[in-house]
């Protein structure tokens, strides 16, 4: 048995679990497990129970599968695909058991709402006109510093094409030994450039859409709502440069290992602190601003106006699907961040190339 599977797990999961566990404290106070709610209704002791309950019951499942993979991860055989599909297994049953905790919760909301204090929508409907001219996040030029690190990567493999071996690594067990090779040729040996163009591509689409996807603004307070939610866009749009850039770092040192230009006992280190950082900027962020900025600039000022509310767009309380609205990009209700539009057409094309590139890859 070998602990770098068990390294692997704590480094990319436990922080997953936690972001998991802490979702019904990270979403705006206006959403409650994706249905519409009043501040005030939000810091009801109903919802605040129902909060609690969410956490224990997630954590205390979460803990459990991940103690179960980690026991066959150490008991398993490594020197076999038994690890693979045991971390993979262990993956699927961590989404399945999170949609069911969120659908399920998500019911109980609905089914809670008429029971709480009434709270009317508003008559006016707030809108940042000059929202289009802040400065809400970084310029795409930035990206340009990806195109030259993947540039540079071609050249030294196009210099040492002929000294690379006719078989090339391409994966490796959990003792670091190869056990998968394949024949030596452009297309092997340039596949992580594909996957770096793709990932740059990816990020520089989601950074656009950081400035472009619809406000969600408060009548209430609409000037502390602009400010938190321009706060929100400009530190994830650093994030989305930060984290690019990492990714396309780690791909050129998969890349300069499989042709034999860098030691596999000198690659392995870089690539695991490179996925920490990201796991670990990305926890930090959620837990600073919350979703939308949720998290900036509290007050003790709550009030009982119910948002204008969509919740008949999303599916479950987590997907939306509305063909009228031209946005690509909405803000999720379910965690932090933003999701598809599934009502958009290009969001199948996105989805399909995603599936394209994993069955590339694989």
């Amino acid at each position: 048995m070998t602990i770098m599977p068990v390294i692997v797990m704590i480094f990319v999961f436990v922080p997953t679990i936690v972001l998991m566990v802490s979702m019904p404290y990270l979403t705006r106070e206006t959403i409650s497990f994706g249905v519409t709610v009043s501040a005030v209704q939000f810091h009801s002791e109903p919802l605040r129970q129902m909060r609690k309950s969410y956490a224990r019951i997630s954590a205390t499942l979460h803990t459990i599968l991940f103690i179960v993979c980690i026991i066959c991860l150490i008991y398993g055989d490594e020197h076999s695909k038994q690890q693979n599909w045991i971390i993979v297994t262990y993956s699927l049953a961590m989404v399945v058991i999170s949609l069911v905790i969120n659908i399920s919760y998500h019911f109980k909301m609905k089914s809670l709402l008429p029971m709480l204090p009434i709270a009317p929508e508003p008559s006016i409907m707030a809108v940042d006109t000059g929202f289009r001219k802040r400065n809400i996040g970084l310029s795409s030029n930035w990206f340009l510093i990806h195109g030259l690190i993947t540039v540079v990567s071609i050249v030294t493999v196009l210099r040492n094409y002929d000294q690379i071996p006719d078989q090339i690594p391409i994966h490796y067990n959990s003792s670091l030994n190869a056990d998968r090779y394949a024949a030596k040729s452009y297309s092997s040996v340039f596949m992580p450039t594909i996957i770096q163009v793709f990932i740059t591509l990816l990020f520089i689409f989601e950074n656009w859409s950081i400035r472009r996807v619809k406000q969600q603004v408060r009548p209430t307070d609409p000037n502390r709502s602009i400010r938190q939610d321009v706060t929100f866009r400009r530190a994830w749009s650093y994030f989305m440069l930060t984290a690019s850039f990492l990714i396309v770092i780690l791909f050129s040192v998969v890349q300069l290992n499989m042709i034999s230009l860098l030691n596999m006992n000198f690659a392995i280190p870089i690539i695991l602190i490179i996925i920490a950082l990201i796991i670990l900027y990305a926890f930090a962020l959620s837990f600073w601003a919350g979703q939308g900025g949720s998290r900036l600039e509290r007050s003790a000022d709550r009030s009982n106006i119910r948002p204008v509310h969509d919740d008949d767009k999303w599916r479950l309380g987590m997907i939306y699907f509305n063909r009228k609205d031209p946005n690509l990009i909405v803000e999720k209700r379910f965690g932090v961040g933003w999701g598809l539009n599934f009502g958009h057409p290009v969001s199948w094309l996105i989805g399909l190339g995603i599936i394209v590139l994993l069955v590339v890859v694989r």
